[in-house]
């Protein structure tokens, strides 16, 4: 288990790459020797630097439960306490990790008793290249594509000399989840990274439906800086965040002179366990 303190220059030394985390959210404290230190602020990069330690070219897999520290708004409702199981898994192949990964995320989904859950993959690269497409209009972009909002985003479309092929796509990103429209809008892009994106959530998608149906999000949003590339998100009908997420963070790696495959989710157990008590309350009164 990484401790509950970290030194904070863990966190703020990835500045230097863009991998930046919110410091307005650490609960930052001063050492009486005068270094600062930083209530956990997520179990991922501890891992990371644990891995880098081992100093040899073997894979390794990590599991944790624990408490993650972030402060929040009073007004949003959120807790600045929240457990968290996980698990990371470091210097495999890119295949061999990205569907073990994904298939035990699966079955960890299957076996928590949520009637109603929905299973959605995105693509760090494919986001990174619409906000490149975007022309300087990263940030705003970011906001539409997070609040999921079509008609913000038909007004953002409406306002950009963007390609034919590129509107048609941002205007059905939220909207369409049929594999074979959304191949198409992709393809008529022309765009190298868009198309080979896709077509690696496509083949994540058709290998592992025997397990559960995957939903393809070409607008889904990197929620930590470090993701790279695969993404995937987990809800309940019964929740109003996330119950699993993770993705991929190679370059997470690089920070400790590492070159590596890691990829890792967790759960986040406070949502799940009240989506368990929502649930339940909802069959006893049907």
């Amino acid at each position: 288990m990484p401790p509950s303190f970290e030194y904070t220059q863990l966190y703020t030394a990835l500045e230097s790459n863009g991998k930046t985390f919110n410091q307005e959210k650490m609960f930052q404290f001063i050492k009486h020797e005068g270094q600062s230190i930083t209530l956990r602020y997520d179990f991922t990069l501890p891992l990371v630097r644990l891995y880098s330690q081992i100093k040899d070219s073997t894979s390794a897999r990590y599991s944790y439960f624990g408490k993650i520290f972030r402060k929040e708004k009073r007004h949003k409702g959120r807790s600045t306490e929240n457990y968290q199981i996980g698990i990371e898994l470091f210097g495999e192949s890119a295949d061999k990790s990205e569907l073990e990964i994904l298939s035990l995320a699966l079955q960890v989904i299957e076996q928590l008793g949520l009637n109603k859950t929905v299973f959605e993959i995105g693509s760090a690269k494919f986001f990174q290249r619409l906000c490149q497409l975007a022309d300087g209009s990263t940030e705003l972009l970011t906001e539409l594509l997070l609040k999921k909002d079509l008609s913000g985003l038909n007004a953002f479309i409406e306002k950009n000399n963007f390609s034919k092929e590129l509107r048609g796509l941002l205007k059905e990103i939220f909207i369409t989840n049929e594999l074979s429209r959304l191949e198409n809008l992709v393809t008529n892009t022309k765009d190298d990274v868009l198309i080979s994106s896709f077509d690696q959530l496509k083949e994540f998608s058709e290998k592992l439906s025997m397990i559960k149906p995957i939903i393809i999000d070409l607008g889904m949003v990197p929620k930590m800086d470090y993701y790279t590339d695969l993404m995937f998100k987990a809800y309940s009908s019964a929740a109003n965040q996330p119950i699993l997420s993770g993705g991929r963070y190679d370059q997470l790696l690089s920070n400790f002179q590492e070159e590596a495959i890691a990829i890792g989710f967790c759960c986040h157990m406070d949502t799940i366990l009240k989506a368990l008590e929502r649930q339940e309350l909802e069959e006893d009164n049907d």
